[in-house]
């Protein structure tokens, strides 16, 4: 098949390297074209392979990256996979298996177990949780396989290496790197990272631009908070038509790196004031505070993601997944996230309230975190929060499920929890985990006013595989004037049992909800 790209050259004496690129770009495409059989992901070469998983796919071992820098360790490895055959996996760890789940547990994938070995399949791509013993968390990343290529066939490619970058993750390359975005921005073009660790400070984005990164290519935030102006390693600011695709990853070096540097509160990625934003495929992991911050923003999609953050045992800190903040029509749809915080969010920061947040969906969901799985709030300063929807969400661990914190002054409706599979709760402190916690106060960690009404919330089709033994829900209208009304719950079911709001959710409702 013949590849065609556009290519302006800044000069003659580079036309041997920018044809090499060529070369090995093509090849690339070529390589991702068939994937009936699937297509293991390397290992990026930054963190130490697992000792304890070794991982086969059909027969074929597969690199087990372990996250040795956070606190509660974590393994992964990552496939690709058209998704038109059963994929055959196979687990071998140093210790007999007396006990194993393979989450999501809707999915009642069964295996075989033979001395230290666990056989089982899975039908096409999708992102699970293998749990043997007592031994740390394997996550095994089944992509599904998208021809990237497709959607900038047609625009200039421009390969980093021809910036004379580093890619040993030895040097540090922000001002190369940014050169490089702001140059094939100017042309609409396409930025492509092939193999190689690349360490950088805050980048900033640009209109009409994509980032393509390599299977095997690392952007590795820098340890030192002097190489951010901003907070931040990937700065989305007053930008439109910009991409970041395929299977890369991007680092934020904060739990092992900046925060023992001294710094609080960097994102991985903040976008505000953009248009038209789209993620697919990345790995995003390890940020300092929140991972994702998408601020008054519109038309902002995240496809195919995993986030990757500390679930720390002490010194909690608000590693939050993915926060929708004052912004709309936006979306989070088949992604994985492990998080020390709140996992799937949406909030109001925007104290002029200028913006409201509306058309938020996110759906198809495997979620780990210390706290929230599904929330909106606690920053609810927006005029109003209307038509969100959580939908096809697997709450691996949880301390509260589904939650409606409303603590500033706003109007909240149109809300949808639906089709959640919950398998355990967390029971960190005094504060008995929740199911279900909506609740209108002006009783907070900050100053808030709790001026807020919420009407229209669904909860429906909610299967609770764990046992309910100390967990509550509650529904707290504030006053008379901020109240609650039409919650419906329905569908629900306990360990298989059908349940009724009334009887089996321990619920909790005082009489300002209506």
């Amino acid at each position: 098949m013949k590849s065609m790209f556009i290519f302006k050259m800044r000069n003659m004496g580079k036309c041997v390297k920018i044809l090499f690129s060529v070369i090995i770009v093509g090849f690339l495409f070529i390589a991702c074209e068939s994937v009936n059989e699937p297509r293991l992901l390397p290992a990026l070469g930054d963190e130490p392979l697992s000792k304890e998983f070794c991982v086969s796919v059909n027969g074929v071992k597969a690199a087990v990256e372990k996250m040795a820098k956070l606190d509660i360790p974590i393994h992964y490895t990552q496939v690709v996979c058209d998704g038109k055959a059963s994929i055959k996996i196979m687990v071998t760890v140093q210790e007999d298996i007396q006990s194993y789940r393979i989450s999501p547990l809707r999915k009642d994938i069964h295996g075989e177990v033979v001395g230290n070995k666990l056989t089982f399949t899975v039908d096409g791509p999708g992102f699970f949780m293998v749990k043997i013993n007592n031994m740390e968390d394997l996550y095994l990343l089944i992509n599904p396989f998208i021809d990237y290529r497709s959607g900038f066939k047609n625009q200039a490619l421009v390969n980093i290496k021809d910036y004379d970058i580093d890619g040993t993750g030895n040097a540090l390359c922000t001002d190369k790197i940014q050169q490089a975005i702001d140059e094939t921005a100017q042309k609409g073009g396409v930025l492509y990272f092939p193999k190689g660790i690349y360490r950088t400070g805050q980048l900033n984005m640009r209109s009409n631009l994509t980032l393509f990164l390599a299977d095997d290519a690392l952007i590795m935030g820098s340890v030192n908070p002097n190489d951010y102006q901003e907070k931040c390693l990937i700065r989305i600011d007053s930008v439109s038509h910009f991409r970041i695709l395929g299977y890369g990853t991007i680092d934020g070096a904060g739990w092992s790196g900046l925060r023992k540097n001294g710094a609080r509160e960097f994102y991985l990625v903040y976008a505000s004031n953009c248009k038209d934003i789209v993620f697919d495929g990345v790995v995003l992991r390890d940020p300092t505070f929140w991972n994702t911050r998408v601020y008054r923003s519109e038309q902002v999609h995240f496809r195919n993601l995993k986030v990757l953050n500390n679930r720390p045992v002490r010194n909690w800190t608000n590693t939050d997944g993915i926060d929708f903040d004052s912004s709309k029509d936006c979306s989070l749809i088949n992604a994985v996230i492990h998080a020390g915080d709140d996992n799937v969010v949406v909030k109001g920061l925007d104290n002029e309230r200028i913006w409201t947040t509306e058309n938020i969906l996110f759906d198809r969901i495997l979620t780990m975190s210390n706290s929230a799985a599904a929330k909106i709030g606690t920053e609810t300063c927006v005029r109003k929060f209307s038509n969100i929807t959580f939908s096809n969400i697997d709450i691996l661990k949880c301390k509260r499920a589904m939650v409606i914190n409303a603590f500033d002054s706003t109007h909240i409706e149109k809300v949808r929890f639906e089709n959640f599979y919950i398998e355990s709760f967390e029971f960190p402190g005094n504060e008995a985990p929740r199911l279900i916690d909506f609740e209108i106060t002006d009783k907070s960690w900050r100053e808030c006013t709790g001026n807020c009404t919420i009407d229209g919330v669904e909860v429906k089709d909610i299967h609770i595989l764990a046992n309910m033994d100390g967990v509550e829900s509650q529904i707290l209208g504030k006053n008379a004037q901020f109240c609650i009304r039409n919650v419906n719950i329905a569908g629900c079911t306990v360990q298989g049992k059908p349940v009724s709001a009334e009887e089996g959710l321990n619920l909790k409702i005082n009489e300002f909800v209506k």
